[in-house]
């Protein structure tokens, strides 16, 4: 399933072209925490090979919320993330890290 999803291009792949523009990559390295996890989450979902709706399916949630939540347009809680990771068969590991 290399470079394409179920759906399409892959984010990953997305991202990775996107990233060799230098003024997108600059705003990229200066987004918040919010926006990272949001990009976290779309590539351990398709890590795991499912659909945003496969997700929503077993968060028991609707596709739309997966996906407001992957463009980073919807906050994240701790309890929603523990969601998540075990969707999708993950260890959830948070770190602050030094500038």
């Amino acid at each position: 399933m290399k470079g394409k999803s179920k759906m399409g291009v892959l984010f990953r792949d997305d991202l990775k072209e996107r990233l060799k523009d230098p003024e997108f990559a600059k705003g990229y390295e200066e987004v918040d925490a919010e926006v990272r996890l949001a990009v976290a989450v779309a590539m351990a979902r398709e890590r795991a090979g499912l659909t945003q709706a496969e997700l929503a399916k077993k968060l028991h949630t609707k596709q739309s919320n997966i996906s407001r939540l992957e463009r980073g347009t919807h906050n994240l809680t701790m309890g929603t993330l523990r969601k998540i990771a075990k969707a999708l068969h993950t260890r959830l590991d948070i770190q602050l890290l030094p500038l």
